[in-house]
């Protein structure tokens, strides 16, 4: 799957975007060299990736990133990147709100370039003309050819793992900062996250335990539903909140190729799935509609009885399909949190675009 392939979906399934990197002992494989090669910062170093490897030789000033996630972080280390993709969810420039309230107001920074990007891949031309220091992927799917041709035009560092789906927003948060040779600003940013998501947590007890299946909305004609996989970052934030995934989760996304992020669940087998409570992105209203009108649907014990959150705002979308240390403050700031703890109780919540 290309590095825009992912953005492909997105729109072409209605809610895959709504429907969005590695292990830690992959993390820990970061060297620097020995002796008199290596800098007092650390650099030159090497960072190991699924792809290979990349030899950073000096502390990156210019830095490009492509997919989702990498450039929040980047932003986040006190780097303003000089290009950068277009963000979904984003203003008519591109730009999520979060991440344009640190280049602006925090950083005192230019936005960066928006780097075109198609189904053959990124503007390498483009790419090469911002003379970048680093290209960073480390949530991405790059394919081989895409890593070969960016890796011409500068050190890049791809997934750790899996493509999209592999490795949390913490491991993402420490990569980068070894990247940018900024570690302790990352394990700060990653302490002052973790604590924001145990503070609102502890307001709503309720979600401690509750199992949720996340999902999508879906158009008439579909015969089944969207399950997001446990590795899903949308799915591993709700458990950092408390929440469980769904018991049958596990065996209805058994089968999911390596590079796919979500499995189906036919109608037909709703009533064998359990959850306390269901979260769905919808593309459209009409797709909001058509999917609690549905009459088999609508039958479903959590949906029947009012225990599901629908968000057609896809900014917040985004906040939460590809969480990152500025994104998740964002979305908890705008109710995220809250607004699932009313669906747990049975106070349906459908969120539309503010």
């Amino acid at each position: 799957m290309s590095v825009l392939r992912r953005t492909s979906a997105l729109v072409t399934l209605a809610a895959l975007v709504l429907v969005a990197a590695g292990c830690s002992s992959t993390a820990d494989s970061t060297a620097a060299p020995d002796g008199a090669a290596a800098t007092e910062s650390g650099f030159p170093r090497t960072i190991e990736h699924a792809l290979g490897e990349a030899t950073i030789p000096e502390k990156p000033e210019r830095v490009v990133t492509l997919s989702w996630m990498n450039h929040d972080i980047v932003a986040a280390l006190g780097v303003a990147p000089v290009g950068v993709p277009e963000t979904w969810g984003g203003d008519e420039e591109g730009f999520t709100p979060w991440f344009r309230d640190q280049i602006e107001n925090e950083l005192d920074a230019e936005m960066p370039e928006v780097i075109t990007v198609t189904e053959d891949g990124p503007d390498y031309e483009q790419i090469l003309a911002l003379q970048p220091d680093v290209i960073i992927g480390v949530y991405s799917g790059f394919t081989e050819t895409e890593y070969k041709r960016l890796s011409e035009i500068a050190p890049t560092v791809g997934y750790m793992d899996r493509p999209f789906t592999a490795g949390t927003w913490q491991e993402h948060t420490e990569i980068i900062g070894k990247i940018l040779g900024e570690e302790d600003k990352a394990a700060e940013l990653i302490e002052q996250t973790e604590a924001a998501i145990a503070e609102e947590a502890a307001k709503y007890p309720n979600l401690k335990g509750a199992s949720f299946l996340y999902s999508t909305t879906f158009s008439s004609g579909a015969t089944e539903i969207t399950a997001y996989i446990s590795e899903d970052p949308r799915v591993r934030l709700l458990h950092e909140f408390g929440m469980v995934d769904t018991p049958q989760l596990a065996a209805k996304t058994a089968d999911v190729p390596a590079d796919t992020w979500y499995g189906g669940i036919s109608l037909e087998e709703l009533d064998s799935v359990e959850a306390d409570v269901v979260l769905a992105w919808s593309y459209a209203d009409a797709d909001t509609k058509h999917t609690l009108e549905h009459p088999v649907f609508n039958r479903w014990d959590p949906i029947a009885n009012g225990r599901y959150f629908i968000a057609e705002d896809n900014t917040l979308g985004m906040a939460t399909s590809g969480p990152s240390v500025l994104s998740i403050q964002w979305a908890i700031e705008q109710g995220y949190i809250k607004d699932i703890s009313a669906a747990i109780d049975g106070g349906a919540v459908v969120r539309r675009a503010q």
